[in-house]
């Protein structure tokens, strides 16, 4: 509401345009403006919903166990898309494509990369990849084919569906789900190396998903197409993948050099891990790239040189922050799934969407035991046969298929309303159906579990000193094999990369110099409380103390206790099956009773020696 000067010289106020009365207004008391508040007000509430959702289904603790979380989350979507459709009658909101690529995925990718397990990932990345690309590329193949064969029969009313249109659908729907693999996986227990392998797969599996999706869509839209367009293809498959990682590589090394610099303002250090990780995905997707390829790599290089320039105070931050972004993002994205269902957006036919289902099946099935018997010939430890089951048994799909069906152009694929309909039933199936029956299938075929147990010290230098044994015998034999890379890479790093991306005043990351200078700190201490003033050698000590040592500032002590924090129980910490909803308990508070027990102990026993020396002494 505006309000009219009048000219200069002119008395009272203008009059309204065209001869019309002005409507004079009040003030009140209280007003009502909900359109000025609608969207932010709509998305609280949602985010608000789906909190008390979790809240309710762990209220009763053994509901999780029995059904998983996505499971219930979906349901309630349901319920929410029936109460809109039956009031309203009309079709719920749809959750938009854009929404959830650019808003809702990229905090639960960049949670799974940067808590994930490095060492595990990089000693199954062939297995990983090679599941990833050659079984997409042969789900993708060999359900399209299989469905444009049903489609030439033509009592099930499907001839108009061409051998494209089939392709591009038996691309998206072979997008293994990994909001939904974490959902439904985090919660068996699995042992790492098998959670790694279908977690993984499932993560390089939408990167590959989401490129053939894009290129057969193009390949629909051509009207003609030539041998130069499918080396073209071909190359783009190849160049999305590499580019979206050097991407996420690359601005993980830029926000590692920024935290060099923030040692004088903390607050913003978790700041820059979203920012940067944001901005690989973004700029991936705005070249065309792999947006997830790029925030995975991008958060396994920050988890790398970053944290050991970020304080712990923000250490802590970031870790929560993150998890809570994914959890709510991973909620948020199973109700709009149960709420974009309800609707009239659907074209039902039996034939195609049980022989989708029944393919999808077959053919994960055949691809992980095929392609399990070629790479285990090059595998030091075999994938037995329970564990390939458990692989072809966690192909969930989920959210990934669910928004790249509502992508396609309805110009371009006439029965898009079927192809909705039938991912709609293979997500359903496989969240609900697989998903509950796994942790029944893991308990009856005795599937190795995860090790919850912390290894000690002496597994950690055993560990160590195995890696140098296998590199040193790979080098003899001239085998450039894992092992000789991990080598490589590892005294470039120390020589090149960390020098030039982690700050310089960092503490050396040595448990021989951190217990030199606590034994220094105790023996200072003893010496001035007197301990050992009956010590034939104490006038030497105190000419020593009173000359050379000088007493500790407060900033010493905390830069002390900081480098003890950081590093004295370093080795002990190994990353253990990763679950995104329950987070490990702070350890300070256990370090600093051990610390407490281990000083006590020694200055018992400084104490006895000096007792025994005074009896000693004639």
């Amino acid at each position: 509401m505006g309000t009219a000067s009048a000219e200069p010289g002119s008395s009272g106020t203008l009059p309204p345009p065209s001869g019309t009365p002005l409507e004079e207004t009040r003030l009140h008391v209280f007003t009502l403006d909900y359109p000025h508040v609608q969207i932010p007000f709509e998305i609280t509430l949602w985010i608000l919903l789906a909190s008390l959702a979790k809240i309710g289904f762990h209220l009763y603790y053994k509901l999780p166990s029995i059904v998983p979380e996505s499971c219930l989350l979906i349901l309630v979507g349901l319920l929410l898309g029936g109460i809109i459709f039956g009031a309203e009658e009309k079709s719920p909101p749809v959750m938009k494509s854009d929404v959830f690529f650019l808003y809702l995925l990229p905090p639960i990718v960049l949670d799974a990369g940067y808590f994930m397990p490095a060492r595990l990932f990089f000693e199954n990345f062939g297995t990983i990849f090679w599941y990833a690309v050659v079984g997409t590329l042969w789900n993708s193949i060999g359900i399209g084919l299989s469905l444009f064969g049903i489609c030439q029969i033509e009592i099930f009313g499907l001839t108009d569906i061409t051998l494209l249109q089939s392709l591009l659908f038996g691309s998206l729907i072979s997008a293994v789900d990994p909001v939904a693999v974490l959902a439904v996986f985090e919660n068996i227990h699995v042992n790492e190396q098998l959670y790694i392998l279908v977690f993984g797969e499932s993560l390089l599996n939408d990167a590959i998903t989401v490129v053939l999706y894009n290129l057969f869509k193009t390949f629909c839209q051509m009207r003609t197409i030539e041998t130069i367009d499918v080396f073209a293809g071909i190359a783009k498959f190849v160049v999305v993948g590499i580019g979206g990682v050097l991407i996420g590589i690359f601005l993980g090394f830029v926000a590692a050099f920024t935290t060099r610099f923030t040692h004088k303002i903390r607050v913003i250090e978790p700041l820059f891990v979203f920012l940067y990780s944001y901005l690989s995905y973004v700029t991936a997707e705005m070249f065309h790239l792999s947006g997830i390829m790029a925030i995975t790599a991008c958060a396994m290089t920050m988890n790398k040189y970053v944290e050991e320039n970020v304080s712990q105070k923000s250490y802590t931050t970031i870790k929560y922050f993150m998890k809570m972004l994914s959890s709510v993002s991973e909620t948020l994205i199973f109700i709009f799934m149960g709420v974009s269902t309800v609707g009239k957006n659907h074209e039902w036919n039996w034939a195609f969407v049980s022989f989708t289902l029944l393919f999808c099946l077959i053919w994960r099935a055949l691809g992980v035991f095929v392609l399990t018997q070629i790479i285990n010939m090059f595998r030091t430890i075999p994938l037995t046969f329970k564990d390939q089951f458990i692989i072809a048994y966690g192909g969930l799909r989920g959210a990934i298929c669910f928004s790249l069906v509502f992508l396609l152009p309805v110009a371009v694929i006439p029965r898009k309303k079927l192809f909705i309909t039938a991912t709609i039933v293979v997500i359903f199936f496989t969240v609900f159906i697989q998903g509950i029956t796994i942790r029944p299938l893991v308990e009856f075929l005795d599937v190795k579990r995860s090790n919850k147990k912390q290894p000690v010290v002496s597994e950690e230098i055993y560990n160590r000193f195995f890696d140098h044994v296998k590199t040193g015998i790979e080098d003899v034999c001239g085998h450039w094999g894992h092992n000789f890379w991990k080598d490589k890479f590892k005294k470039f790093d120390n020589k090149f990369l960390r020098r030039l991306l982690i700050r310089e005043n960092q503490p050396k990351s040595s448990i021989v110099s951190l217990y030199k200078k606590l034994e220094i700190k105790h023996a200072i201490e003893m010496a001035e409380s007197g301990m050992i003033s009956t010590v034939p050698s104490s006038a030497s000590l105190n000419d020593y103390l009173e000359d050379k040592v000088r007493p500790l500032s407060p900033a010493e002590m905390d830069n002390m206790r900081e480098i003890l924090t950081k590093n004295l129980y370093q080795i002990r910490h190994r990353t253990m099956s990763y679950n995104r909803h329950s987070l490990a308990a702070d350890a300070n508070e256990k370090q600093a009773k051990e610390i407490l027990i281990r000083r006590r102990h020694s200055l018992r026993e400084s104490v006895k020696k000096t007792r025994s020396l005074s009896r000693d002494r004639p």
